[in-house]
């Protein structure tokens, strides 16, 4: 009787979906992934692909403050990909493309830009919280195609922010999770 009973309780709940699978293939080599908690900008330039029109340009030699999946939906919170190819591919144009609950009155959930992956460096691409409408929780990924081919793909989990304390102890310090 109890095994029958835990049977109808198992087959009444609903599976729950596993995350995303994040990949990357050759020439493209992930090198990190996750937050970076504040970025400087260096001007801007136009991506008519996207929702405001324009992408940020930042210093590509920065460093993930945190490695995570997890992203808290907060102003100032960047994340994202740092990659390169591997030796001998030369520079690869490569188009971005970043996926997310829907936004803006046209309720857009994709945003593309093009970018270089230059042989002997890496490439450093972010979102960045700036406006309240940007910060929707749920499911965001990241991808890198050259000649429509998905080279890389990174999945993200965005968070309210109260939802991921490790990282915001990272970006603002422990009293900030008191």
């Amino acid at each position: 009787m109890f095994a029958r009973a835990a049977l109808l309780v198992l087959a009444s709940t609903p599976a729950v979906a596993a995350p995303a699978e994040s990949f990357a293939n050759d020439p493209v080599v992930l090198i990190d992934y996750g937050v970076i908690c504040q970025v400087a900008s260096s001007g801007s330039r136009p991506a008519p692909e996207t929702l405001l029109g324009e992408i940020n340009l930042i210093d590509q030699t920065r460093d993930m403050d945190v490695t995570t999946r997890v992203v808290p939906a907060k102003a100032g919170i960047s994340f994202g990909v740092k990659f390169t190819v591997v030796p001998g591919t030369g520079d690869l144009p490569v188009t971005v493309i970043v996926t997310h609950p829907p936004m803006g009155d046209a309720a857009m959930t994709r945003e593309t830009w093009g970018a270089l992956i230059q042989e002997n460096g890496s490439s450093l691409n972010l979102f960045t919280f700036d406006f309240p409408f940007e910060m929707r929780p749920g499911a965001w990924s990241m991808a890198i195609e050259a000649d429509g081919r998905r080279l890389m793909e990174q999945h993200f989990d965005v968070v309210s922010e109260l939802a991921a304390p490790a990282v915001l102890s990272v970006c603002y310090g422990q009293d900030f999770v008191s």
